[in-house]
C-alpha cells in the first residue's frame, strides 16, 4: 500500500506548533534555573556566571581528585576495605561540601584531609592495635565530631577566627602557598628526600617532571591571555597526553564499589573505658584541634584568596563569611565518614584551584559534592588522573597566594616573626596545624613582652570611662 502524501504537509504543520511550544516550554525553564540559581547563589553580586561557577567547580574537583585513590590506599595500610574507604570518602566529602555550599554560600570543597588520615593509620591503629580495636578508632572520629559540632553551635570555633593575630593569618595564606606548591612538586618527583640535605632535586629526564614544567608554561600562558577555563583546559590536556605518552588509558571507565559492614563502626562507650582512657581522650582533642586550626585556617586564606572577607569595624581583623557553615559541613562529613569507614572532614586547600579560577559562590561547592557523588561510579577514570596533571596547578596557585605576604608588616619583629614561623613551618613540617601554633605561641609572647597587653588594658579602662 501507497502511503498518502497528500496527508504529510498537513501532518508537519500540525507538529510544528508543538514543537515550537516545547521549545519555547525547555527556554522558560531553563531561564527559571538560570534565575533560581543567580538569586539563591548571588551569583551576579559576587562577579561570577554560572559557567564560571561550573568550571571553579570542576577545576577543584579534579585537583581534589587524587584523594579518591590516596586516602584508601592510606586507610588501606589499618585494615580497611578499598571499596569502603572510596565509598566512605565520597560520601562524607559530597554531603560536606554541598552543606557548606548550600547553606553558606561558601566556594569550598570539603574531604578527609590525608594528614588526619595518616596520623589514623599510622599514629593511632599502628601504635596502638594491641590496646584499641579499628572499631574503637573509629569510634574517636565519630565523638570528635560530636565535639567539633557542640563548639559550633556555642560560638567558640567564631571565636578563634577572630582571635587569631591578622600577621598569622597573613602568614597562613602565603604558607598555604608555599604548602600548596610544595605538594605539586613533591608529587612528581621534583624534589626528593636526601638523607643528608633534607631534599635536592629528583631527576629532571623522567615524563612526570617533564609534563609538569610544560603544564606550568600552558597554565601560566593560558592565565596570561586570561583564558576561561584555563585551569580545567591544562588538566584535561596533561592528562590525555600522559595517558598518550605512556599509553596507559584507563581500562575501566565505570564502576561500583561494594561496601561491606559487618559491624557498626561507632561505640560511644569507649568513653567510659578507663583502661582506654590515655589512648581516646588525646586521639579526640587531636582530632578536634586539627579540625579546628585546619579549617580556620584554610577557609580563612581561601576566602583572602576569593576576596570574599567581610570587614569588620574598629581595628579587628576581617571575617571569613558563614563560617560557621564550614564547620557544619565539617561536622556532618566527620560523622558520616566515622560511621561508615573514613577519616575526618576538613576543607581542602587544593579547592584553591578552583577560586583561582573563578569560585566565588556556593555553586562552586555544590559542584564538587555532584561530582563525589559521581565519583562512585567513576572512580576508575577519576584515579586515572596523573599527578603530572594536578602538579602544575598547585604550582601555580601556590605562586599565587604569595601575594599576601605584601601585606605582612615586616619592619615588626613582633609581626613579622610570628609570621614568618606560620609560613615557614607549613611546607617544612608538611602542616598547617603546625603553623598556626608556631605563630600564636610567637604571637602570644610578643604580645606580652612588647607591653600590648598593658596599652589595650589603659585602652578598655579608658573606654569603660
Amino acid at each position: 500500500m501507497r502511503p498518502n502524501l497528500q496527508n504529510l504537509p498537513k501532518k508537519n504543520q500540525q507538529a510544528k506548533p508543538k514543537i515550537e511550544h516545547e521549545h519555547k516550554r525547555t527556554k522558560t525553564m531553563l531561564r527559571f534555573i538560570e534565575h533560581s540559581l543567580n538569586s539563591y547563589f548571588q551569583i551576579p553580586a559576587r562577579g561570577s556566571t554560572i559557567a564560571t561557577e561550573l568550571r571553579a567547580g570542576s577545576a577543584s574537583f579534579f585537583t581534589m581528585s587524587y584523594l579518591l585513590f590516596v586516602n584508601p590506599q592510606i586507610l588501606a595500610k589499618c585494615g580497611v576495605s578499598h571499596d569502603n574507604a572510596v565509598l566512605a570518602t565520597a560520601l562524607s566529602s559530597a554531603a560536606s561540601s554541598a552543606i557548606a555550599g548550600l547553606g553558606g554560600n561558601l566556594p569550598f570543597g570539603l574531604a578527609p584531609g590525608i594528614g588526619l588520615s595518616a596520623y589514623f593509620a599510622y599514629g593511632l591503629v599502628a601504635t596502638t592495635n594491641e590496646l584499641v580495636t579499628l572499631e574503637d578508632c573509629w569510634s574517636m572520629c565519630f565523638i570528635s565530631g560530636l565535639v567539633l559540632g557542640l563548639l559550633v553551635l556555642t560560638g567558640i570555633t567564631n571565636w578563634i577566627m577572630t582571635v587569631v593575630p591578622s600577621s598569622v593569618k597573613l602568614g597562613l595564606v602565603v604558607g598555604m602557598g608555599l604548602l600548596i606548591a610544595m605538594i605539586g612538586l613533591c608529587s612528581v618527583d621534583l624534589v626528593v628526600g636526601n638523607e643528608d640535605t633534607l631534599v635536592q632535586m629528583g631527576d629532571l629526564n623522567t615524563l612526570p617532571v617533564q609534563l609538569c614544567m610544560a603544564g606550568l608554561v600552558l597554565v601560566g600562558t593560558l592565565a596570561h591571555w586570561q583564558v576561561p577555563g584555563g585551569i580545567l583546559m591544562s588538566i584535561l590536556g596533561l592528562t590525555l597526553a600522559s595517558w598518550h605518552v605512556l599509553d596507559e588509558y584507563p581500562t575501566r571507565f565505570v564502576d561500583l564499589p561494594e561496601w561491606h559492614l559487618d559491624k557498626g563502626n561507632v561505640n560511644l562507650l569507649i568513653l567510659w573505658d578507663a583502661s582506654k582512657a590515655h589512648v581516646v581522650y588525646p586521639a579526640i582533642a587531636t582530632f578536634v584541634c586539627i579540625c579546628i586550626f585546619d579549617m580556620s585556617g584554610v577557609m580563612f586564606g581561601l576566602s583572602t584568596l576569593a576576596n570574599l572577607m567581610e570587614e569588620t569595624t574598629g581595628s579587628a581583623a576581617p571575617n571569613v563569611p558563614n563560617a560557621q557553615w564550614g564547620f557544619y559541613g565539617s561536622v556532618a562529613g566527620t560523622l558520616i565518614a566515622a560511621a561508615i569507614g573514613s577519616t575526618p572532614i576538613i576543607c581542602t586547600v587544593e579547592c584553591a584551584a578552583g577560586i583561582k579560577e573563578g569560585g566565588r559562590t556556593g555553586l562552586t561547592a555544590v559542584v564538587i559534592s555532584l561530582y563525589f557523588l559521581l565519583s562512585i561510579f567513576l572512580a576508575p577514570v577519576l584515579g586515572a588522573v596523573p599527578a603530572e596533571a594536578t602538579a602544575p596547578i598547585l604550582i601555580v596557585v601556590g605562586c599565587m597566594m604569595m601575594s599576601e605576604s605584601g601585606k605582612i608588616k615586616w619592619d615588626r619583629m613582633s609581626e613579622a616573626i610570628p609570621a614568618f614561623l606560620t609560613v615557614i613551618m607549613m611546607p617544612l613540617t608538611y602542616s598547617i596545624t603546625n603553623g598556626i601554633l608556631f605563630g600564636l605561641v610567637l604571637s602570644g609572647a610578643f604580645y606580652i613582652t612588647t607591653g600590648q597587653f598593658i596599652t589595650d588594658i589603659k585602652a578598655k579602662l579608658g573606654n569603660s570611662r
